[in-house]
């Protein structure tokens, strides 16, 4: 250690402290400057050996009195045990630092990454795919069949998923030792990462196989039947099961979800379960009432227009909509009538309108006026 410096200041507590307390303040003071918590910081990578060196001399009774008694000197001049080479591990076993706290090496494997280790030699489940499909509007509301096409990723059939060409084999990696996983770290402060020879598998390839490089696996075009159910929606997905990307070690496919576009439709308006559809007609069938032939999923139907209807009506023709995609019944179809003006007039239609027009006159019900006269009235009174 370069210079003299106080080990009892180093470590931040008084000459007369207990081994407990030592054991407390070294733990805290580890923990701040570690090299791991401190990449590249030399100050804090010097702050540690500093710290480890007190604490080396501190935490044994005996080099304590002679660091007590003679100083540094004492320790370097032979007198008692040298102040290299001791085994601190006591200190991080259960109860150490004041308890609770277990292993301090296998709580920094956890804090920097070691704790997140996977067995990558397990058997894991491929990953999924999404594909689209797109239906037309009446597509969706009978339901059907669809095949759609996709690349998934299937065990290569020449080294058999293997990665590894025919005649060779998978060798334990030399870095690793099969492990996995390597361990760096200053004594007792240690971390676990992933072997960056053999990415964590514990195995490398001698000779990887020519046609899927050694990944084990290789790409393929898929073709499969997919079955739309009645109701579906714009933007809903369908599951299929293990037909996704082939799985590692032997694991399980993925699945593949197919999202599903629907095209809008010229004529009917899809909200929810519902159906809305406009049709146009006359002042006289609005007047009159009439006999209105509505279009509807399953073929035309037959409604009656009630005298006096008025524009924007609407009216509903119950179980007329889409079917629920999970089976919970059906939808209604709601009919709005859109009244329609005539132009480019004949002379004997508007002589008609204008003799209609006189009798309107005389009518004497008109509730939408009378309202309408009511609202003005208000108005221009506030």
């Amino acid at each position: 250690m370069a210079g003299k410096q106080d080990y009892y200041e180093i470590l931040g507590v008084s000459r007369t402290a207990s081994p407990e307390e030592i054991k407390k303040a070294f733990k805290k003071m580890a923990m701040k400057y570690h090299p791991d918590r401190n990449p590249g910081d030399k100050e804090a990578e010097e702050k540690f050996k500093k710290i480890n060196e007190a604490n080396e001399v501190l935490s044994d009774p005996e080099k304590r009195q002679i660091y007590d008694q003679y100083g540094e000197d004492g320790l370097k001049g032979g007198f008692g045990p040298g102040a290299e080479g001791t085994d601190f591990s006591d200190i991080f076993s259960k109860g150490g630092f004041g308890g609770g706290f277990g292993d301090l090496g296998d709580m920094f494997e956890h804090m920097f990454g070691g704790g997140r280790r996977q067995a990558r030699n397990m058997p894991q489940q491929g990953t999924d795919l999404v594909s689209k499909i797109v239906i037309s509007f009446k597509e969706s509301y009978t339901g059907i069949s669809k095949e759609i096409s996709f690349n998934r990723s299937s065990s290569c059939q020449f080294c058999n998923g293997t990665g590894a060409e025919k005649g060779s084999s998978r060798k334990s990696c030399p870095t690793c030792k099969g492990a996995g996983q390597i361990r760096s770290g200053n004594g007792f402060f240690s971390i676990s990462q992933t072997c960056p020879t053999c990415h964590g598998e514990g195995t490398i390839i001698e000779k990887p196989c020519t046609h899927c490089h050694g990944t084990g696996f290789l790409k393929e075009t898929k073709k499969v039947d997919v079955k739309v159910p009645a109701g579906i929606a714009d933007g809903m997905q369908i599951r299929v099961a293990g037909e996704g990307n082939a799985g590692l070690n032997g694991g399980p496919r993925g699945d593949v979800y197919v999202e599903v576009r629907v095209k809008n439709d010229e004529l009917f308006i899809r909200e929810g379960n519902d159906i809305f559809v406009e049709i146009p007609v006359t002042y006289s069938q609005a007047a009159l009432g009439d006999k209105i032939e509505v279009p509807t999923m399953d073929g035309q139907v037959e409604m009656t227009l009630p005298a006096g209807t008025q524009p924007n009506t609407k009216m509903r023709l119950k179980d007329k909509g889409f079917p629920d995609v999970h089976g919970r019944g059906k939808g209604a179809l709601y009919v709005i009538f859109k009244l329609e003006v005539p132009r480019n007039l004949s002379e004997a239609h508007k002589e008609a309108i204008s003799k209609l027009k006189e009798f309107e006159k005389e009518i004497k019900e008109r509730p939408t006026l009378k309202d309408y006269l009511e609202k003005i009235k208000k108005w221009f009174s506030k």
